[in-house]
């Protein structure tokens, strides 16, 4: 049996499908946290923009990278909504008509904080 060729994609790349399935995520569950409003025991808001998803191969699992807002620690983010990623889960599954629902992972979106840091190295450049 000939295994299948990689059609033209190069390393890592992501499929169009993958691309699609990706973007559908990210839609969605940028308007399930805006349209629910997810609270901890302690009231406290978690508000969030979700800036990217990245679907494995498989469409099996998808990462998901949010960014707080209102000043809300990002690992306490990432872990109220890890906690509550079964609710996320349902609610995607109603607005999304997939064969498999990927499961969800949480990660904090670092690409501000690397910018931040490169703009501070040219600033402290420039100074010399």
């Amino acid at each position: 049996m000939q295994k299948r060729k990689n059609k033209g994609r190069v390393g890592n790349e992501a499929s169009q499908r993958q691309l699609r399935v990706s973007e559908l995520i990210k839609r969605n569950i940028s308007k399930i946290l805006i349209d629910s409003n997810f609270y901890d025991h302690n009231r406290k808001n978690y508000s969030a923009s979700v800036s990217e998803v990245r679907c494995s191969a498989d469409l099996k699992m998808a990462t998901v990278y949010v960014l707080p807002f209102n000043h809300v620690d990002p690992q306490e983010l990432t872990s109220f909504l890890g906690k509550n990623k079964s609710a996320i889960r349902h609610a995607l599954g109603k607005e999304l008509s997939l064969k498999y629902l990927p499961d969800l992972r949480f990660k904090e979106d670092t690409l501000f904080k690397q910018i931040e840091k490169t703009n501070q190295i040219f600033r402290a450049l420039e100074k010399e």
